[in-house]
């Protein structure tokens, strides 16, 4: 939290805790299942997502939870584990250790924040698409993740619960036409875009999104009036200049 009170020196107050261990779990299922089960998984876990594989239908759950808070039961029981896919990943460290993967393959990547009760229809439009249109080409998983809501003026996940889907694709093969195609289903949804990835939204575009658009870039104006860290990329996207 940030206290700016007029007159006083900038003040930062940190909400810190103790460091904790996470337990790392991930199980191959049936897509069936894992959409069946979507909202148990995540309202029970800490974190947890899925990546959807297009050319076989099948999933890879993934679930991390502290080891001193972890829900009851076993999340996978149930699930039709494939048999040329049945491995489990299961492993417990510090969030440093357990959240982060490391990749050296290298990939194009369009995310999309989606609101929670939107993603049904949202992702079988997806799936449709991929596997009428771009089943040659998509190789690459989809990756499925949740947010919780939050009160930043422009965060993805403000004012809403919030389900992503993502689109991955090696950089050696092309991206833009399925990119595209992906992106026009999820601005049919109220999708917003991930700030970081491929996107082709504009400032008009991006506006009537965010309910605090004009408030932010009225505070931007005021706390930097000269653009020091207004960078080409932030300027065209907030319209600014």
């Amino acid at each position: 939290m940030v206290d700016s009170t007029r007159g006083s020196s900038p003040r930062i107050t940190l909400d810190v805790q103790p460091r904790y261990e996470l337990r790392r779990r991930s199980w191959c299922a049936d897509l069936e299942w894992t959409l069946d089960h979507l909202a148990e998984l995540q309202h029970s876990n800490r974190n947890m997502d899925f990546y959807w594989y297009p050319r076989s239908d099948q999933t890879q759950v993934r679930v991390m939870n502290r080891v001193d808070q972890e829900p009851d039961g076993r999340p996978w029981e149930g699930a039709r584990v494939p048999s040329s896919a049945g491995w489990r990943e299961h492993r417990v460290g510090p969030t440093h250790r357990t959240i982060p993967q490391h990749r050296e393959l290298r990939f194009e990547e369009i995310e999309y924040m989606l609101p929670s009760e939107a993603f049904p229809a949202c992702f079988a439009e997806v799936r449709r698409r991929i596997r009428d249109r771009h089943r040659r080409i998509a190789g690459w998983r989809v990756l499925v993740r949740s947010i919780a809501p939050d009160d930043i003026w422009l965060s993805n996940a403000y004012g809403r619960p919030t389900t992503t889907i993502a689109c991955l694709q090696n950089t050696s093969l092309p991206y833009e036409e399925y990119f595209r195609d992906m992106e026009a289903v999820f601005r049919q949804y109220g999708g917003r875009p991930h700030w970081g990835k491929k996107h082709w939204l504009t400032a008009r575009d991006l506006r009537p999104l965010y309910p605090r658009w004009d408030d932010f870039r009225a505070t931007r104006r005021r706390l930097d009036p000269d653009g020091v860290f207004l960078s080409p990329d932030l300027a065209r996207l907030l319209a600014e200049g």
